[in-house]
């Protein structure tokens, strides 16, 4: 996990003048430099020697769970003084095991020759090499403009949010980015903190996250005005974190979700991404399973959404950006066939994390997703829907009753704008 303190015995026996013998430098016959049957072999910015193991779902959980007994006793046996030619840290014997819905898989560090022997398991599905991922936000100045009127409103340019009372009561939305200010006063007591899996400052350093809550759930910028929010926290100060530390945040939602009985009565909201991802995307899957709605930004360098993930997994809603005041494509949104829906994303007006009154304006699919997480808890709540896929078929459904459509948009993706149901 990210943030995880390093001591070295040299540095433990400095305050007695003590000298520790070296580690060993890794020679490059050593276990190192041999290539490794990974899934992605042109991921972008790869984290050196970790990996994600996704297991066979042909096996039942009993074998899996002697083949994970075996490997982690295998990583913790390995690793014990052994540092990496690329950043000379030692490797951590600590496994990460996931389980999700019929989905296993598990994250660890591990050099080539050792990763290699995990692959040849029967066990084992594929292997990815662990990638570092972003959110999708940037900061923009000046004036700001809601997207709530223009979910509410067949066509740009209304200025009032016209939506049913219920907003979203008894629905919970998992918000898995950089944690949330839950003291803001536009949460009301509703924002509760989940789990921490990138460090350990259980609060947002960082405003994305508690500006995306906002959107999904504030009293006065939120979609969902009375929907329950949870942080789970993925993404650090500056709003980095891993694919393995996501997916670890993801079994935090499957297993909250589970423990409080909300299948069919939660949200997930996922705006961040990175590169193609088979093992971040078939976790996407399992929360779907699990009764869950996913729902995830589309990513923002203007590029097809199949390159990235979780954007372009199955079983995800992933939201394209529009320019709420004209209904054109955002110059930086992604497009392709992978996206199903477009929402407002272009400086939007949410929370702050200054203090508890603060507001920020941003810009991004990463905006956009929460405005579509908000509608999913909202029809939810209005029409009784509890199954993800009836979800995303009337969060559709509602946007073709409309007359709008995305103008200045690529070839091959839709061209529906989110709507709530209301076409005046």
């Amino acid at each position: 996990m990210a943030g995880r303190l390093l001591l070295t015995l040299s540095l433990l026996l400095s305050s007695w003048s003590v000298t520790a013998a070296p580690a060993p430098e890794p020679r490059k016959g050593d276990d190192f430099f041999l290539g490794v049957p990974i899934s992605n072999p042109d991921v972008l910015n790869p984290v050196p020697h970790r990996f994600i193991v996704v297991y066979n779902n042909t096996f039942d959980d009993d074998v899996i769970d002697a083949a994970e007994a075996t490997i982690t006793a295998k990583i913790a046996r390995r690793n014990i003084n052994k540092r990496s030619p690329l950043t000379g840290n030692f490797l951590s014997a600590h496994v990460n095991a996931f389980k999700m819905s019929g989905w296993r898989a598990m994250a660890l560090e591990a050099d080539d020759r050792t990763i290699t022997e995990i692959f040849t398991s029967d066990e084992v599905a594929f292997i990815e090499q662990d990638a570092y991922i972003d959110l999708l936000a940037t900061l923009t100045q000046g004036g700001a403009t809601s997207g709530l009127a223009r979910i509410s409103h067949a066509e740009a340019g209304e200025r009032d949010y016209v939506f049913d009372e219920t907003a979203g009561e008894g629905i919970t939305a998992y918000v898995v980015d950089t944690g949330i200010r839950i003291t803001h006063s536009e949460f009301e007591g509703r924002a509760t903190w989940g789990g921490n899996f990138v460090n350990n400052v259980d609060t947002d350093e960082n405003g994305h996250g508690t500006h995306v809550a906002g959107t999904i759930g504030g009293k006065t910028f939120g979609v969902s005005k009375n929907v329950n929010l949870i942080a789970v926290k993925v993404l650090d100060a500056q709003g980095s974190g891993t694919n393995s530390g996501v997916i670890a945040g993801m079994q935090f939602v499957a297993d909250d979700a589970t423990a409080k009985g909300l299948r069919g009565k939660a949200v997930m909201n996922m705006s961040l991404g990175g590169s193609f991802s088979p093992a971040l995307n078939s976790a996407i899957n399992a929360i779907f399973r699990a009764g869950v709605v996913p729902v995830v930004a589309a990513g923002n360098e203007d590029q097809d959404t199949a390159n990235t993930s979780p954007g372009s997994a199955e079983r995800a809603i992933t939201v394209g950006a529009i320019d709420q005041r004209t209904d054109d494509r955002a110059s930086f949104s992604n497009f392709g066939e992978g996206v199903d829906i477009f929402a407002p994303g272009v400086q939007v007006l949410s929370c702050g994390i200054r203090n508890d009154t603060s507001t920020a304006v941003l810009s991004g699919t990463s905006m956009a997703s929460p405005h579509v997480a908000g509608l999913a808890a909202y029809l939810m709540a209005l029409e009784n829907i509890a199954d993800p896929a009836a979800v995303d078929q009337r969060i559709k459904a509602l946007a073709r009753q409309t007359t709008a459509r995305v103008g200045n948009n690529k070839g091959q993706t839709t061209n529906l704008i989110a709507n709530n149901g209301n076409r005046s």
